[in-house]
């Protein structure tokens, strides 16, 4: 606690006295010779001091003060009434928004002009960031020996060319590289330096063409991408492997923790909000640039509070930014490296009129996307706490309706544009 007192500034008043006897006169003499020495003495030492008020021997106070630091605002007393204070956010290296497109692993599978013709879309609309996966287990299929990087330096080549910043994602893992008994790419590492060498190559490969954001493993959280379940402290132990091997090879990089998919934590798979606090309680503080996060929502609007995915972000509590207040990661972003609605798919489709209410629903019209998309973006450029957003993905991937991941796309599979499209487009520009 700090105490503040206010310096008090004293003034000495001089009376001429009007004597006529000859002792009175000299002793008024005297009495002046006392108080020239003194006020001399005094002056001095205030001088010495570098003090505030001093005697002035016309009666009045010198403007000299004391320059004092000002007191912390904590130790301001204020009569106002205490109002909550939001969180401050220091030191971030670039508060403006930018906007991208999730493009997952089928890019990589793409022809060059197919590939062209995405990107020309994507660049149209206004994006400046594409994030895809670099999968270990195809570069390196069968041993550490192996290097087959083809298909990514395609997709690499085609986004710097237009000026497109690149969010790389490094994860699943090649069979030689799995724990005894774990048959799945999206088993994670037997061995987290086997994996930071991986992550070694692929920084010294894409760094200088100007990649310089990575995320360690995607949705990391959740048993269906680390089998057999999800586990906070392999996880960490792979972030502590990787993270000082891209640093040491490319000393720009921003690196990301493996984005967070809305999950309840049952034994498999760990909640968002869990998740990180469980990272941080296994020593993750120090080993991630940035959070990334997938809120997603669907078929609801963002701000609805029947799914609390988008607002576990920062107004829950706990949420995933006071989590990372707490651990002293304030000034560390949240990237929305996820967000979007599938137009299609199996069961029944959620509407404007009836996404409130609606249950055991898995998609939703494309005006509903469209919806979707403007209001998450509209809460995104309030905030001053997040990195790129990220809309999942660019085109849908099939026309089959056996599964909602054919139709995530703002532009359908035959290359027309869907209603959220031209909202994407428009919402980037304002």
């Amino acid at each position: 606690m700090f105490m503040w007192f206010r310096r008090k500034r004293y003034i000495l008043d001089q009376k001429p006295a009007h004597h006529h006897h000859t002792m009175l006169i000299a002793l008024a003499g005297v009495v002046m010779v006392i108080v020239l020495v003194f006020a001399q003495t005094f002056f001095g030492v205030q001088q010495l001091l570098g003090s505030g008020s001093f005697f002035n021997i016309a009666g009045q106070t010198s403007s000299t003060s004391i320059s004092l630091p000002p007191p912390p605002p904590s130790a301001v007393v204020s009569s106002q009434p205490r109002r909550s204070v939001p969180v401050p956010i220091t030191n971030l290296k670039d508060p403006s928004h930018s906007y991208g497109i999730a493009g997952g692993s089928r890019l990589a599978g793409l022809s060059e002009d197919q590939l062209a013709a995405e990107l020309n879309d994507m660049v149209a609309m206004g994006v400046t960031w594409l994030r895809f996966d670099i999968e270990w287990s195809n570069v390196q299929p069968d041993n550490a020996s192996q290097q087959h990087w083809n298909d990514y330096d395609k997709v690499v080549k085609a986004a710097r060319a237009r000026n497109v910043n690149v969010l790389a994602i490094l994860d699943y893992t090649p069979s030689w590289a799995r724990p005894a008994g774990c048959y799945s790419a999206q088993c994670g590492p037997r061995d987290p330096a086997e994996f930071a060498t991986f992550a070694t190559l692929a920084v010294n490969r894409y760094a200088p063409q100007g990649v310089h954001a990575w995320e360690v493993w995607n949705e990391p959280n959740s048993r269906q991408f680390w089998q057999p379940k999800a586990d906070a402290g392999a996880y960490t132990r792979l972030l502590k492997a990787a993270y000082p091997a891209i640093k040491s090879a490319d000393s720009q990089a921003t690196i990301l923790s493996g984005g967070l998919a809305p999950q309840s934590t049952d034994g498999e798979s760990i909640s968002r909000r869990d998740f990180l606090q469980c990272i941080y309680a296994e020593g993750a503080k120090g080993y991630f640039d940035a959070v990334s996060d997938h809120p997603y929502t669907f078929p609801r609007l963002p701000a609805d509070n029947t799914d609390r995915a988008w607002s576990e972000m920062s107004t829950t509590t706990p949420s995933l930014r006071s989590l990372m207040v707490a651990n002293g990661d304030a000034s560390k972003k949240i990237w929305i490296t996820e967000y979007g609605a599938p137009t299609g798919g199996p069961g029944s489709t959620a509407t404007p009129e009836n996404s409130e209410t609606v249950t055991n629903t898995w998609h939703v019209t494309e005006t509903l996307q469209a919806n979707i998309l403007k209001e998450a973006v509209r809460l995104y450029k309030s905030y001053d706490w997040v990195g790129p957003f990220f809309w999942y993905s660019n085109k849908d991937a099939g026309t089959t309706q056996d599964t909602t991941e054919n139709f995530f796309g703002l532009v359908r599979a035959d290359g027309s544009h869907k209603p959220a499209y031209d909202t994407y487009k428009q919402v980037i520009l304002q």
